[in-house]
């Protein structure tokens, strides 16, 4: 086993602002990263679906997962919101529960890429499903674990998380991790994704009917079990720092307002701006 994961913990706003810059050299070349903030540097990298508990045999697993995304996409069609790749032949072969469970062939090949566009759309709007979503820009990285770290913060009934997170993957060193899938899917049908310059990873397992699922389903273990040296580092960054991370995003055009352009993305930024008034006389943000 390799505990390769190299983990830099940055003191203040400001070095862990340094340590994200696109100049910060964090791999050898060559290098192409994407990044990934979250509120919690104690979490893994689990997706979504696979944090709400695993099924015993992946037909059944498979089938929950597919009943997300059949439900997500009646409700589309109930207030007239298109999806991606669609068609009757679409729906026919990846909706219909008879046909792509019938010959287990959605089981051996979970997700299909075809439906990865759709995963993705639905993924960007809270759907829980195993995609993980990235960013090929680090201060976006920056921003939602600062935005989220607050936001738990603010809720009396959760525990304070101590750090954040952001989580570094250089693709240019997948090719020797064959289960890791980068998925890159149009912005057309996401304006969320095209603002976060999103970009998705998906780790692939073996699947039989009656028989669990094989295979590592979080990133970061899956990396420390490979016995090549993980493409994979973290930044962490006391979440006290967080209030002065979003002022450094506002400053850069980073708001949940420009990141996620819709009601809701300005209903976030208004919260991250109260979370994060300055008080008269208050320290420099780049005071440590």
């Amino acid at each position: 086993m390799s505990d390769s994961i190299e983990v830099k913990d940055a003191a203040t706003s400001a070095e862990f602002w340094r340590l994200l810059s696109p100049e910060e050299l964090l791999f050898d070349l060559p290098c192409r990263l994407l990044y990934r903030g979250q509120a919690d540097h104690t979490w893994s990298l689990t997706p979504s679906i696979l944090r709400r508990g695993i099924s015993s045999s992946a037909d059944m697993q498979v089938f929950k997962e597919w009943a997300y995304i059949d439900k997500f996409v009646r409700h589309c069609d109930s207030v007239g919101l298109a999806i991606p790749n669609d068609s009757p032949a679409f729906r026919e072969k990846y909706l219909t529960q008879a046909n792509l469970f019938g010959v287990g062939m959605g089981i051996r090949d979970w997700p299909p890429p075809e439906m990865h566009p759709l995963l993705a759309l639905g993924q960007h709007y809270r759907l829980p499903t195993r995609l993980l979503d990235w960013s090929t820009r680090s201060y976006v990285a920056a921003y939602f674990a600062a935005s989220d770290a607050l936001a738990i913060s603010a809720n009396k009934n959760c525990t304070p998380p101590g750090r954040l997170a952001i989580w570094i993957v250089n693709t240019e060193q997948k090719s020797p991790f064959r289960e890791f899938q980068e998925i890159a899917v149009p912005g057309g049908y996401n304006a969320n994704l095209a603002a976060q310059s999103g970009v998705f990873t998906l780790l692939k397992q073996k699947g039989a009917r009656a028989k669990a699922f094989e295979g590592e389903m979080r990133l970061d273990v899956y990396y420390r079990e490979h016995p090549l040296p993980a493409p994979l580092n973290k930044i962490t960054l006391p979440t006290s720092e967080a209030p002065k991370v979003l002022q450094l995003c506002k400053l850069y055009g980073l708001t949940g307002a420009t990141l996620a352009p819709d009601y809701y993305g300005a209903a976030r930024a208004a919260a991250d701006d109260l979370d994060t008034a300055q008080i008269p006389g208050s320290v420099s943000l780049w005071d440590a």
